[in-house]
């Protein structure tokens, strides 16, 4: 379901104010409901407590109108009262007056014939999990209902002594709790991703995972609940935003963990469970067994889970979307708009990008595996800089492109530390660490900015490339006007730098994934020859992907000069020349 955030930064402030006032809808839940449950009430008449409690009050979807028998009271009466329920605000009015079928004694003489009343409850969103008491899939849960002021209910009936004489007596409410609304939506699946280059690493690191719903959560959200069986393992239940099916959340592993665990999700009586660990890392070179040849003027962007791939088309300047069985998604036509330029895509599946129309820019978020049900997040009047691993993208304005913002449920907030940097290049992963290449005194500088902090990376003239999402950066020095030298750096192991391809003396990397295998495009010394490379983790030799080659493309005499991404599971794409000199764009996979 589309999400559409609009750009007005004040508008969004004040739905965020006025939020408490939004929680009377949750009266329309109850409304939607088919029963109420109570789950405490006792009341004290003529010198006689009664009390009941954990009773499913069938109610009729549509209506607060509802008739309770007394007997669930411990009244010994064929007694229903029928209860007219109405609202105003956040409060439900019953009103009800029905004679009893036949006087109820209570003894001493006295015995009851009529009830009559009005009953005010307060309605509230639960913000629990779920209604404490309830453990049924079918039970209502959102909505709690406290007795408030204005409430007064009153029995009439007579003393039989010689004489009748009538009396009427009011009834003392000492507790009245209730839920209501609509059931619990039952957790229809649930998913953690671990990209497979993924392996342990001496930071604390983040994966995520997605739960998805079998009906739209209620009025206010609804918590999924969420567990680790490792307690090292960080996870906390997760809101689905109102009307929405699905949300993602954050698994938080401590250092140097591989696992295994069990994650467990539940809601509406359902529990999923997903088992966790982490491989360990490759290191071996591999070699390259299946490709994809596109035609020219398909440029790659990014490869995405499954084999599909983003791509812009270099001839109407915009990108499309091709899926792993080769089908070809013009996103301009998806969307319905004039261009469409992709700025990033995460290892879920999601791509970020910008949408262009005669009304200006559109910021906007969609799934590459249900690309046709168009955008998750659309945010009118918005640039899309770059996004992460859990989905969360960072804008701009376009008529202020030096304001950097990241975008949450509300709307933009504005990133003041990264906007005063007004960063040249800009990169953001799934730890909240931004890498950027900034402008100082002393000229162009690799830095990492995490909260309020900026670290330089290297204090010689440099500029970063990429980073992943276990806080490990990479970038280049320059030496003199013509070379740079790579370089890979993170808290632990500091500056190191990377070794190039024999014959080569300059380089610039492209990407670097969890497993902390690097790819690069190197120059030789004549500023002409380039060739794509990978650098293994921690190893000293750079593999010129010419040799990684299926056997048939390197028969034909197809060598690779430049990179232009690289994937998770390994994946790369590549500019080439063939056999007859004809420049082609690959997809390599093992």
């Amino acid at each position: 379901m589309k999400r559409s955030l609009n750009g007005l930064w004040p508008l969004a402030l004040l739905g965020l104010f006025l939020a408490q006032a939004a929680h009377a809808d949750v009266i329309d839940d109850v409304v939607r409901g088919t029963n109420i449950r109570l789950n405490a009430a006792r009341i004290h008449v003529k010198g006689n407590d009664y009390g009941t409690g954990y009773w499913l009050l069938p109610k009729a979807a549509g209506t607060l109108n509802l008739n309770v028998p007394a007997r669930q009271f411990g009244i010994n009466s064929d007694l229903v009262l029928r209860m007219h329920g109405s609202r105003s605000g956040n409060v439900i009015t019953w009103t009800f007056n029905d004679a009893l079928p036949s006087p109820y004694y209570l003894g001493s003489a006295n015995s009851v014939t009529r009830v009559r009343g009005t009953l005010k409850a307060l309605a509230r969103q639960v913000r629990g999990a779920d209604d404490p008491y309830c453990d049924s899939a079918a039970c209502p849960h959102n909505v709690e209902l406290v007795l408030t002021s204005g409430s007064s209910v009153y029995v009439d009936g007579y003393t039989d002594i010689v004489f009748k004489f009538n009396w009427t007596e009011p009834v003392y409410m000492r507790q009245f709790v209730a839920y209501g609304g609509v059931p619990r939506p039952r957790l229809s699946s649930m998913v953690v991703v671990t990209p497979t280059s993924r392996c342990p690493s001496p930071n604390a690191t983040e994966l995520y995972g997605d739960v998805v719903l079998s009906s739209p959560a209620p009025t206010g959200g609804i918590l999924v609940d969420l567990m680790s069986v490792d307690a090292r393992v960080g996870v906390l239940p997760v809101r689905i935003p109102e009307a929405q099916r699905s949300a993602r959340f954050t698994v938080r592993l401590p250092p140097n963990w591989t696992g295994p665990t069990v994650i467990y999700g539940a809601s509406g009586g359902v529990r999923r469970s997903v088992r966790l660990s982490v491989p360990e890392c490759i290191r071996n070179p591999f070699l390259f067994t299946r490709y994809l040849r596109l035609e020219y003027h398909l440029a790659p962007l990014g490869l995405l889970k499954g084999g599909a791939l983003v791509a812009r088309n270099q001839e109407t300047d915009s990108d499309v979307l091709v899926t792993a069985k080769g089908e070809t998604h013009r996103l301009n036509e998806v969307l319905r708009v004039e261009k469409a330029r992709v700025v990033g895509i995460n290892t879920a599946g999601d791509v970020f990008g910008t949408a262009y129309t005669s009304k200006g820019a559109h910021a906007f978020r969609l799934r590459s595996d249900d690309v046709k049900a168009g955008p998750e997040v659309w945010l009118d009047g918005w640039e899309a800089v770059t996004a992460n691993a859990h989905g969360t993208m960072l804008v701009r304005d376009p008529h202020k492109p030096e304001g950097l913002f990241l975008l949450d449920e509300v709307g933009p907030a504005p990133l003041s530390v990264v906007s005063k940097l007004k960063p040249r290049d800009l990169r953001f992963n799934a730890l909240g660490e931004a890498a950027v290449t900034v402008e100082t005194e002393k000229g162009l500088r690799a830095a990492r900015v995490y909260g309020d902090k900026v670290n330089v990376l290297v204090d010689t003239e440099s500029e970063v490339h990429a980073v992943n999402d276990v806080g490990v950066f990479v970038g280049a020095v320059r030496e003199g006007d013509k070379f740079t030298r790579p370089f890979i750096w993170s808290n632990e192991k500091e500056l190191r730098w990377l070794p190039l391809p024999e014959g080569f003396v300059s380089a610039r990397v492209v990407a670097i994934n969890d497993g902390g295998w690097v790819l690069g495009t190197a120059t030789a010394e004549d500023g002409k020859t380039q060739t794509a490379f990978l650098v293994p983790p921690e190893s000293k030799e750079a593999l010129r992907l010419d040799d990684l080659l299926p056997e048939d493309l390197k028969k034909d005499a197809y060598r690779v000069t430049r990179a232009l991404a690289l994937a998770e599971d390994f994946g790369v794409a590549v500019l080439a020349m063939d056999g007859q000199g004809q420049r082609v764009h690959l997809v390599l996979r093992p």
